[in-house]
Order: structure tokens, then C-alpha cells, then sequence
């Protein structure tokens, strides 16, 4: 067996493969008396029928099966000991052919076109700035907050009849289609915030009521988000994004809060001991949570414009003709010759910053493995139930084993090995590019947030 290599040029190679029949043929020999073995037809006893026979009604595909093998091994061993770097999959070529008369070919020749990586350095350096758009906040936020930190802890004092910003707490009872207690179904105690709602208006409803009102709600509707929803039935992030049940709510309390007086106290309990001791330096604290918080967002803005940067100013070809031939091989009839020339810029596109996103990782040692993914599930887990950055080791326990259940959800694992692959990059850019950051107040910053990428 002959292996050989033609460069057409620096983009693009022909690799031909001449197999003789000394190759193959003492595989497909091998193939053809298991045949043999297990056959089982009229007329024969099992393991009787004659080699004849079995080649004839065998030989020329158990041939090509051990060609095709035989071809993709040869091919595949030569890429790799060569060390070449190509674009999506060798492509046989137009020049191969297969005299299918003979049984045994003393020569098969077969040729695959291959397109070759380029060769470039993406440039991540001090050259080129980008601006980090950074958010000041203002009295009016930060105002916000103290007033929802001081209700979160403030004191809650027993009332008669439900008011605006009243907690009324009650047990939640699953119905079916007739209104009816569904046996077996989700029942929960658990609470009625204003702040967990949709919206202010869909407290409404409950002020007024005193215990022992019932009232039917349906609560995909009625809170904000399903984390919510999970937290309050108690409910795992599965079962809270199927359920579209109506409920009754049996109102057994109402708490009416009274706001936390801004004193030692409170700040020791909202920001750790000794972290605050007056109401300036309780704002600032929370101005720097701000910041940093929708820093995410920030730099999430800076990568998408670093990503446009280096495909359009990253400088090198690609084996053109050769991927719109591939595109179109690899989409097993969904797309036509003219689909991928009409839109084979984005596709361009698409394959540069792969080869660019591959070699920064490559340079930099980006890596993700399963236990990064595993941490995240469990962050997330914790995050859903409102339980981020516990210290409960029992319950980051159970977290932990959920996690694990939901390595078996590929969609959701790969997602989160690009969310992580991106924070990867994105800290990377930060850290090589010019960085400038520009603090705007709140409208400014979601309209630089917002604005196209050029």
C-alpha cells in the first residue's frame, strides 16, 4: 500500500492512496469464512455451505467494507503522523472510481481533497482599545435597596386583614380541571410577597383578605420567574417549568413589616461585622456590589466586540473552494451549492473565529473540564433555589448530587462549557487588550450595552 501527499498549495492538498490486493484481501478472506461459520441456509447443514457460494453472494461488499476501513484508517493514520491541521473532513475525490466486475482488483487507487488550516497569530495586545462601559449608580438605586434590605429584615407584626407590602402565609393546594384538590398532587406552605409577584397590581388580589380566606391563583402567573415559583412551593426546576396547574391558597397568617432601623445592627447583619458602621459607608458598599455586578455585562459586551475585531482585522485565507464543498457534503442534502454561495460569508465568518477562538485557547492553556461544569451545575442549582453563596455544607451537598444527575443533560453541559469558555476569553481579553472604563449613569449605560456591534 502506497500513501501519498500533493499540495496544491499552502490552503489545500490531494492525498492518494493505492491499496493492493494483498491489503485487503486477507481481511476480507478472514470475513468471509466467519460467514461461513455461522451460515445456516436449506438444503445445508449450519457451517456447511459451500465457500463458493458464500463468496459469491458476500464477496463484493464484505471487499468494500474492508477497503472503506482499510481507506479511512490509511487516511486518518496519515493526518495525524504528519501532524496536519485540516478543515472539516477529507472529501473524495471526483477522480476516484471502483471497477465493481472484478472480485478481487489487483490495485484500488483512491484520492480525498483536504483543505489545510492557515497559519496566523491573533494579535492580543496593548494595540487596540476597547472601552468598558462601567454603571454608576445612582441615589435613587441605591435607595431601592436600602429600603428592600431594611423590609427583609424588619419585623414582622401579626395583622387582621392584608395591606400593600403585607406577607400573608398560607398553605398552596394543587387543583385540577373542576377545581378540586388534586390527591397526590404539589401542596406546600409558603409565603406571599409583593416582591415576588409579576408586578405590583398582582398583589391586588389579596389585599383585604384575612385568615382563613382562600383564594385561587394560577402561579406561573401570578410570580415573577419560575425560581421564584420553585422556592416558594418548594419545587425542583424541572417540575416548577412543567407546572401550569391553578392552586388554592388558604391564607393562615398575615405579617405586616416593620423597616430594620439603619443602626449597627443591620449593617453587621446585611454586610458582615465591622463591614459598615454608618449609612455613607452602608451606600458605598452597595454601590460596589452594583459595579460589580453589572460588570458581567460589561465585559460580556467587550468580548462580542473583541470577537468582531480579531475576524475582521486577524489576517489569512481559507481554502474557499474546498469548505463550500465541504459544507455542502457534510449537510447530507439539507443545503444546495447555491444556499452555501449565498451565504457562505457568514459561514466564513463562523469557520475564522473558530480557527481563532482554537488558537488563543491553545496559546493560553484554555481548558474546561467536567469537574468546572460540575461546580457550575451546583452554583446554578443553589442560585435557582435563592441559596448563592451558602455556606450550608448539606445543602451545597445535595446541590452537588443534583448536579451530577444533570451531567446526563448533553444540551445543558454543553451550554455550560461555553459559558465557561467565554468567561475564559473574556477575562483573557480584558487583561491583554487596552482596556479604558467609562462609568455612565444607569440610561447611558444600557443604551452603550445595547448599541450594534460595528
Amino acid at each position: 500500500m502506497q500513501v501519498s501527499q500533493e499540495n496544491i498549495d499552502q490552503l489545500n492538498a490531494i492525498i492518494r492512496i493505492d491499496i493492493k490486493a494483498e491489503d485487503y484481501q486477507p481481511a476480507v478472506e478472514k470475513q468471509l469464512r466467519e460467514y461461513g461459520r455461522k451460515a445456516s441456509m436449506p438444503g445445508f447443514r449450519p457451517g456447511k455451505v459451500p465457500a463458493g457460494m458464500i463468496k459469491k453472494m458476500y464477496g463484493k461488499s464484505v471487499m468494500l467494507d474492508e477497503i472503506n476501513k482499510l481507506t479511512s484508517d490509511t487516511l486518518m493514520n496519515h493526518i495525524r503522523e504528519n501532524g496536519l491541521n485540516i478543515l472539516g473532513q477529507p472529501l473524495p475525490s471526483e477522480e476516484n472510481s471502483l471497477d465493481m466486475s472484478q472480485d478481487a482488483p489487483d490495485t484500488v487507487r483512491l484520492a480525498f481533497e483536504i483543505g489545510l488550516a492557515p497559519e496566523f497569530e491573533p494579535d492580543l495586545s496593548k494595540n487596540h482599545r476597547f472601552n468598558l462601559y462601567m454603571l454608576q449608580p445612582d441615589e435613587q438605586m441605591l435607595d431601592e435597596i436600602v429600603t428592600d434590605y431594611r423590609m427583609r429584615l424588619g419585623v414582622a407584626e401579626p395583622a387582621e386583614k392584608a395591606a400593600k407590602g403585607d406577607m400573608l402565609h398560607g398553605v398552596f393546594e394543587e387543583l385540577d380541571a373542576e377545581g378540586n384538590v388534586v390527591e397526590g398532587g404539589v401542596q406546600a406552605h409558603g409565603d406571599i410577597r409583593e416582591q415576588d409577584l409579576v408586578n405590583s397590581d398582582a398583589f391586588l388580589p389579596f389585599v383585604g383578605l384575612s385568615a382563613g380566606a382562600e383564594l385561587t391563583i394560577q402561579p406561573k402567573e401570578l410570580f415573577k420567574d419560575e425560581q421564584t415559583l420553585a422556592r416558594v412551593l418548594g419545587l425542583g426546576p424541572a417540575k416548577a417549568e412543567g407546572l401550569n396547574s391553578a392552586f388554592r391558597f388558604k391564607v393562615e397568617d398575615i405579617k405586616r413589616l416593620v423597616p430594620a432601623e439603619l443602626d449597627q445592627e443591620f449593617y453587621d447583619k446585611v454586610f458582615g461585622p465591622g463591614k459598615a458602621s454608618n449609612e455613607a459607608e452602608m451606600r458605598q458598599l452597595i454601590a460596589d456590589d452594583l459595579v460589580k455586578h453589572y460588570r458581567k455585562d460589561a465585559e460580556t459586551r467587550l468580548y462580542h466586540e473583541a470577537v468582531e475585531h480579531l475576524v475582521k482585522n486577524t489576517s489569512f485565507d481559507l481554502p474557499d473552494s474546498f469548505m463550500k464543498k465541504w459544507l455542502v457534503a457534510n449537510s447530507e442534502g439539507k443545503v444546495s451549492e447555491d444556499d452555501i454561495a449565498l451565504n457562505y460569508e457568514n459561514y466564513a465568518r463562523g469557520i475564522r473565529w473558530q480557527l481563532i477562538e482554537g488558537k488563543i485557547q491553545q496559546a493560553n492553556k484554555i481548558a474546561v473540564s467536567q469537574d468546572d461544569v460540575l461546580n457550575q451545575l451546583t452554583e446554578d442549582f443553589l442560585s435557582y433555589m435563592g441559596m448563592a453563596g451558602t455556606d450550608d455544607e448539606d445543602m451545597r451537598g445535595r446541590a452537588r448530587q443534583i448536579a451530577s444527575g444533570m451531567l446526563k443533560n448533553e444540551k445543558e453541559v454543553n451550554r455550560i462549557y461555553d459559558q465557561l469558555y467565554t468567561e475564559a476569553m473574556t477575562a483573557l481579553f480584558v487583561n491583554s487588550f487596552d482596556v479604558n472604563e467609562i462609568a455612565l449613569p444607569k440610561d447611558k449605560w444600557i443604551e452603550q450595552i445595547n448599541a450594534p456591534i460595528a
